[in-house]
């Protein structure tokens, strides 16, 4: 996603974490959802968690903005995008453009949301991604935010704008958001939303917080 803050350009999926980078923690949990008919890879970046979901899952759908998934990047050591990636390496898989999930009617046992609520400067646009997968959950589905804490580098984002839960700032790649999400923090952000939280923990740098819909 692209965002104009206070006049400056900030490019989301610069944040795009590679699957050489991918979180042992996060893998670990995905392998306990074994045997999930229908996987939700919400903010899906690189593929970074893409070989461990399509062995937990059988239907995967990654979703992300429209210049995420089309642009050519590396991924997983190939030059290529997300969409054609998914369509040559996994059978069955969905790609969908964030632009149109409004028309995307499927629902979804687990939704995984990692490091995207942290990468989100913009409260509206923070406000309908909470919408958005709180309405592709099934009945009994659950949606798993993950989020870092703390990290090395987040001394160098204290130097920057101060934005909602972060800081704007400027690197070597143009201006960059990180928000600092703690548990405390996600929490609120799901109970304003429709959410009922189920639990939540941490496990060295990051946080998980699993929720489901609200029931009226």
């Amino acid at each position: 996603m692209h965002y104009i803050v206070n006049g400056i350009k900030i490019k989301s999926e610069n944040a795009a974490k590679p699957d050489t980078q991918a979180s042992k923690a996060v893998v670990n949990y995905l392998l306990d959802k074994k045997g999930m008919e229908r996987i939700l890879d919400f903010g899906c970046g690189k593929l970074r968690y893409s070989e461990t979901l399509n062995k937990i899952g059988v239907s995967v759908t990654y979703v992300d903005s429209r210049v995420q998934l089309t642009r050519r990047q590396t991924i997983k050591g190939a030059k290529t995008n997300v969409v054609s990636y998914v369509a040559d390496n996994y059978n069955g898989s969905l790609v969908v453009p964030f632009e149109e999930i409004d028309r995307h009617n499927e629902k979804y046992q687990l939704i995984t949301c990692t490091n995207v609520i942290s990468a989100i400067p913009c409260e509206d646009t923070l406000k309908k991604v909470l919408k958005t997968i709180n309405s592709l959950l099934d009945n009994d589905g659950c949606a798993v935010f993950i989020n870092q804490h703390r990290n090395s580098y987040f001394k160098r984002f204290l130097s920057g704008q101060k934005r909602l839960f972060g800081y704007v700032y400027k690197g070597k790649r143009g201006h960059s958001y990180y928000g600092i999400i703690t548990p405390k923090v996600m929490t609120s952000l799901l109970e304003s939303n429709g959410y009922t939280v189920l639990k939540s923990w941490t496990v060295g740098e990051s946080n998980f917080v699993e929720a489901a819909r609200k029931c009226s």
